[in-house]
């Protein structure tokens, strides 16, 4: 008789092989919705009592969150390190509406987007149950937690937990904008890929540099992954010798209808040489959110306002595990929002250009009528 899941003693499988599964094997069997099998891993993935497996593993994906002030904080959530790693785990997405347009087009008869895989809707959170569009229907925490962690070919090379006050008006009205400079080498000898600024090494660098900047919001009790895991583009600067490394989220604006806003991680990697090797070191990290209809750069309550709104899921704000198909759509959609706003500019301008013209025109028409009124009073 064939043995099954159910047939092994549910300790045995707490105790000795879910503690030996990684993050995203363990996101798998939390999401899985398919057989039997999977919903009694997934039961006993959800224990209660099981909260050390989901404390090790996050620890274990994400070193920045050991702060002692982001350990009490995550405690105070739902159901504690499960209900952060099922917020952070997966990135936070969504579709322009043009972008949706464009795809209406380009798959008109073909099949539908099958391969985002949002996050199944759970009882972890019982606080998004609304869909408005106020700028300030939620009240904004006086936090800001950012905890970014980079790996270069699965190891960490950088961790940092960095807190941000939101109450002053500096931070409320001036651009918004995170800086992290604190340096550390990548772990690797280039002399095999020389020169760096060939694209084979930038090819290499886009598939070895992963980057995670997760917020949390202490007042909500969510947190939120801002990054695209690896990074959209990869560039060598010729003058600073420095390759510049993007990973960028889209996310509706404030008025989610109408305006919708990038969230722009840099990692900027320094070319240097220690005793003859080729070392990159990592120079800085930064993050900043710009308005892609206006281009201006959003302010710290924007940005607050935002980002708060896409970690409740507002405005048709997904999770989804980020994959290479994935990447490569909010690359085309980055793309064709830009597109829009050029050919918006280019009609408004044109209607600027053809209201002078009439109006020039009519004032010629205005003058003529005058001087033949002139004229023929004179005779």
């Amino acid at each position: 008789m064939a043995t099954t899941l159910e047939d092994i003693h549910q300790d045995i499988i707490q105790k000795h092989i879910l503690p030996r599964l990684d993050g995203p094997s363990l996101w798998t069997i939390a999401t899985a919705t398919a057989s039997s099998s999977s919903s009694y891993l997934r039961s006993l993935c959800s224990d209660d009592d099981h909260y050390k497996l989901w404390t090790d593993v996050s620890m274990s994906t994400w070193p920045s969150i050991t702060h002692p002030r982001v350990h009490q904080i995550i405690s105070t959530f739902p159901n504690g390190y499960r209900s952060f790693f099922q917020d952070s785990f997966p990135s936070l997405f969504t579709y322009s509406p043009s972008y949706l347009s464009y795809l209406h087009q380009k798959n008109k008869n073909k099949t539908k987007l099958t391969n985002v895989k949002p996050i199944p809707k759970t009882n972890l959170h019982q606080n998004d149950h609304q869909r408005m569009t106020s700028c300030d229907h939620h009240p904004l925490s006086s936090k800001l937690i950012s905890l970014v962690d980079i790996r270069y070919k699965g190891n960490i090379i950088y961790s940092k937990t960095h807190f941000t006050d939101t109450t002053n008006d500096h931070f409320l009205s001036s651009p918004f904008q995170i800086v992290l400079n604190e340096s550390t080498h990548v772990p690797k000898k280039f002399d095999e890929l020389a020169p760096l600024n060939d694209e084979e090494t930038l090819s290499f660098l886009k598939e070895s540099m992963t980057l995670n900047w997760i917020i949390i919001n202490p007042t909500h009790k969510r947190a939120g992954n801002l990054s695209t895991i690896k990074p959209v583009s990869v560039k060598y600067g010729w003058v600073s010798n420095e390759i510049n490394l993007q990973y960028i989220t889209v996310l509706p604006g404030c008025n989610p209808k109408d305006e919708m806003v990038k969230c722009k991680i840099q990692l900027v990697l320094l070319e240097s040489n220690i005793e003859g090797d080729v070392i990159l070191q990592v120079k800085e990290i930064s993050l900043k959110a710009q308005d892609l209809v206006s281009s201006n750069w959003l302010n710290g309550k924007d940005f607050m306002v935002i980002t708060q709104r896409a970690i409740l899921e507002e405005n048709n704000v997904k999770r989804s595990v980020i994959d290479d198909e994935r990447r490569l759509m909010s690359h085309i959609q980055l793309k064709q929002i830009k597109k829009d706003q050029k050919e918006a500019k280019k009609e408004e301008e044109k209607k600027k250009f053809v209201a002078k013209f009439n109006y020039a025109g009519l004032m010629s028409l205005l003058f003529c009528y005058y001087i033949y009124f002139f004229l023929s009073t004179s005779i």
